[in-house]
C-alpha cells in the first residue's frame, strides 16, 4: 500500500505479473520462463482503489489474439468480488542467443488456444516518445530490479516511470504533492517496451511531459532513452480526487494555470 491508503498501480502490475505466472505454471508454456519470453506491451486500467485486508486477489487470465510468435494476454483483477483492475499486454518467446522473437511449439500454441476468451474494448492512449524532451530524472538500477534474464524487468520500469513522474510533477507544482488537499491517482497507463534494459546502464534517465490538462485529469507521456534508442515510451493518466471521498474533482484554476505553462509543444 502507498502514501495514499490503497495499493500502488505498480504493485498491482507486479500482481498481474504473478498471476500470469501462476496460470502457465505446470503447461507447456512453462518452460519458456527459463528460456525465453518478454512482455512487449502492458496496458493497466485502475477501477477502484482497494487495501490490504487479508483477502485474495481474483485475477482472471484469458488469450485473446494469439499469433505464431505473440500472444496477447488479458487479465481482470477482482477484490470481494468488486472490480479493480483490467490489463492487457503482447508477450512473446524470445531467443536472447540471437536476439529475436522465436515462434512458439505446436504444444505452447495448444496451450494458448485452450485460454481463448473474448478480446476487450479499450480507448487506445497515444504513445509520443519525449526522450529529447520534458524533465530528466535519473534513477538507480537496484540489484533486485533484475530479473532472471539479465535484464530489468519490466515492473521495475514501471516503478521508474513512478519514481520519475512523481518527482517531476511535484517539481511544477505543490499543488501535485500526493500528501495534499488533493489526491493524484492513476486511472491508466499505457506502456510499450522497445528494447531490453540491462543493468550495466547503471541509471536510467526517464522523461516525463506534461501532454494534456483536462477538467479533472491530465495525461503524462515518458520515455527511457539509451545508447541503443528509446527503451520504454508510456502514456499516464492521473485523475485528481477528492482526498475523503476519492471522487473526481475539478483541478483548480490556479493549479491549471501552472500546469500548463509546463505542457510539451
Amino acid at each position: 500500500m502507498d502514501f495514499q491508503g490503497h495499493v500502488n498501480n505498480v504493485a498491482i502490475s507486479n500482481l498481474v505479473q504473478e498471476a500470469r505466472t501462476q496460470a502457465l505454471t505446470g503447461t507447456p508454456v512453462e518452460e519458456l520462463f527459463g528460456t525465453g519470453v518478454v512482455v512487449v506491451t502492458q496496458d493497466v486500467e485502475f477501477l477502484a482503489p482497494f487495501t490490504v485486508d487479508g483477502y485474495p486477489l481474483d485475477v482472471e487470465v484469458w488469450c485473446s489474439r494469439l499469433g505464431i510468435a505473440r500472444v496477447l494476454l488479458e487479465y481482470r483483477a477482482r477484490h470481494h468480488g468488486v472490480d479493480v483492475a483490467r490489463a492487457r499486454g503482447w508477450v512473446c518467446p524470445f531467443d536472447f542467443t540471437n536476439s529475436r522473437p522465436a515462434r512458439l511449439r505446436p504444444a505452447e500454441h495448444a496451450t494458448f488456444e485452450a485460454m481463448a476468451g473474448a478480446p476487450t474494448q479499450w480507448a487506445d492512449l497515444q504513445l509520443r516518445d519525449v526522450g529529447e524532451i520534458g524533465d530528466a530524472v535519473d534513477v538507480l538500477v537496484r540489484w533486485s530490479d533484475v530479473d532472471r534474464y539479465g535484464h530489468v524487468n519490466n515492473v521495475s520500469l514501471a516503478d521508474y516511470l513512478q519514481e520519475a513522474r512523481i518527482e517531476a510533477t511535484t517539481s511544477w507544482t505543490p499543488a501535485m504533492r500526493r500528501a495534499g488537499e488533493r489526491n493524484w491517482v492513476v486511472a491508466r497507463q499505457d506502456i510499450a517496451y522497445r528494447h531490453q534494459v540491462h543493468p550495466e546502464i547503471g541509471h536510467c534517465q526517464v522523461h516525463t511531459a506534461l501532454t494534456r490538462v483536462g477538467r479533472t485529469s491530465v495525461t503524462l507521456a515518458a520515455a527511457i532513452p539509451t545508447d541503443e534508442g528509446t527503451a520504454v515510451e508510456a502514456a499516464t493518466v492521473l485523475v485528481c480526487v477528492d482526498r475523503d471521498s476519492g471522487a473526481a474533482v475539478p483541478i483548480d484554476d490556479t493549479t491549471r494555470s501552472v500546469l500548463e505553462t509546463h505542457l510539451a509543444g
